[in-house]
């Protein structure tokens, strides 16, 4: 039976120095939390928790939860928070960023007999390019992440990404966004229910995105349209890939109505047309969302963002079964201290199948908890439960992950850390569960 799989949710490409710096002194009162740039009104909601992102290779285009106040600077382009920047004579700004991580991966396939435990050694650079142009900003990013397993070399892995996006803004009433990218990654061995090869399955996809916001930030009421392309292709293990490559398509429309000062209420359409390649696949299929919700910043220390209503999700092989039923998206921010950040999310969606049952449908929640503790020690701890049924099965899996992440500012451009992710899969198919714990020494560095 195949697994789920856990990436290394807190090795994402973080801060490269190419500078010195004076060690930080530690203040008597923390300052305030460098939590996550990603507001609660405008967030990527994965199908699983933060600390098992990647599990299962599940992916669905349009899943933005979007309804920001209008205030924020940043719609498609690359948030680049409050890294230091290399200017050049012509305006253009450069973020360099490097992650650097030596640790212990007890279970690297996620099995449930004969576990390969394996030293594992992540390096990930990263670079942001930056104009602003007149009110515009277009941003360029370029990110390799190398994963290497010591007792399993056969499970390493390379992926990058390469993304160009713009913002621009007409009037104060009209604003654009866009974005291509080409992403290269893999499925690991085991994340998908695929017969599994000698080597992770490699994929290319191409994506292009747009969005149209018309309605000022204090108008009474805003509209914005979305639309977007993903080509997926696999590059490797064709005889068992061939039948996964897949184009998607997918358009949204939100109507938003200011209720009050702080809060808007918010209605919402969206589709997504998969089209598999393979004339042997009846997978392809018709993903729609409707939504009524709310967006609000009642304080300056809650914002948030709650979608209610309904999905389905239609094949167009006659014979194969789909589905209609709740679906709810929400995310909200608390700020208890200015140095505090909690994040709660929580989604219930369906994702198309890798090989077991029709489709899945995914129910995940993660509590996520910031704190800059002083000028030089951070932490981030995690909880989240994902819970996956197969439909056309009796499989049911619930993933129980917890996380926790230490960074310790040596100087103002060098942390080092410590990260440790566990995650616990119940099954009521024995074999189908699972343990699994990494635990990672770290190093992150900014310009």
């Amino acid at each position: 039976m195949k697994k789920n799989i856990v990436s290394l949710w807190f090795v994402s490409a973080i801060p490269f120095a190419i500078s010195s710096a004076w060690a930080q002194s530690q203040p008597t009162v923390p300052e305030a939390a460098t939590a996550p740039d990603q507001g609660a009104y405008s967030l990527k909601i994965p199908t699983a928790p933060a600390s098992q992102v990647g599990v299962k290779g599940y992916e669905l285009s349009s899943t933005t939860i979007s309804g920001s106040s209008g205030a924020s600077a940043v719609i498609l382009t690359a948030p680049v928070g409050s890294d230091a920047a290399y200017k050049t004579e012509s305006g253009i700004y450069f973020y360099p960023h490097l992650f650097v991580g030596i640790g212990n991966d007890d279970n690297v396939r996620a099995n449930s007999v004969n576990p390969i435990s394996s030293t594992v050694v992540k390096v990930a650079p990263q670079l942001i390019g930056e104009i602003k142009r007149k009110g515009d900003r277009y941003t360029a990013l370029a990110s390799v992440s190398n994963v290497n397993y010591d007792s399993s070399s056969a499970d390493n892995t390379t992926n990058s990404e390469l993304t160009v996006a713009g913002d621009n803004y007409f009037t104060a009433r009209a604003r654009a966004a866009w974005s291509l990218g080409q992403v290269r990654s893999t499925d690991p061995r085991g994340s998908t229910y695929r017969v599994i090869s000698a080597e992770p399955d490699r994929w290319t996809s191409n994506n292009v995105e747009g969005r149209f916001i018309y309605g000022a930030p204090e108008a009474q009421g805003r509209v914005e349209f979305d639309v977007g392309n993903q080509n997926k292709t696999y590059d490797n293990n064709r005889v068992n890939t061939g039948i996964a490559d897949v184009t998607v398509g997918s358009y949204a429309g939100r109507l938003f109505y200011r209720l009050g000062t702080r809060s808007l209420a918010l209605g919402e359409i969206r589709s997504a047309k998969s089209n598999y390649a393979s004339s042997f696949s009846t997978d392809s299929n018709t993903d729609r969302r409707y939504y009524l919700g709310l967006t609000w910043d009642a304080t300056a220390a809650t914002t948030g963002i709650v979608k209610v209503g309904r999905m389905t999700k239609d094949y167009d092989f006659a014979g194969r079964d789909g589905y209609n039923g709740d679906s709810w998206e929400a995310a909200i921010r608390w700020m208890p201290r200015t140095y505090s950040v909690v994040d709660l999310q929580t989604a219930r969606s369906t994702v198309d199948a890798t090989g077991l049952g029709n489709y899945a449908v995914t129910t995940n929640t993660n509590l996520n908890w910031n704190t800059k503790w002083t000028q030089s020690l951070t932490s981030r701890a995690g909880f989240g439960v994902l819970k996956t049924d197969f439909a056309g099965t009796s499989r049911s899996d619930s993933a129980t992950n917890f996380a926790l992440t230490v960074d310790y500012a040596v100087m103002r451009w060098l942390k080092v850390g410590i990260d440790w992710a566990l995650t616990d899969n119940a099954s009521n198919v024995p074999t189908a569960a699972y343990k699994r714990n990494v635990t990672m020494l770290t190093l992150n560095a900014s310009l």
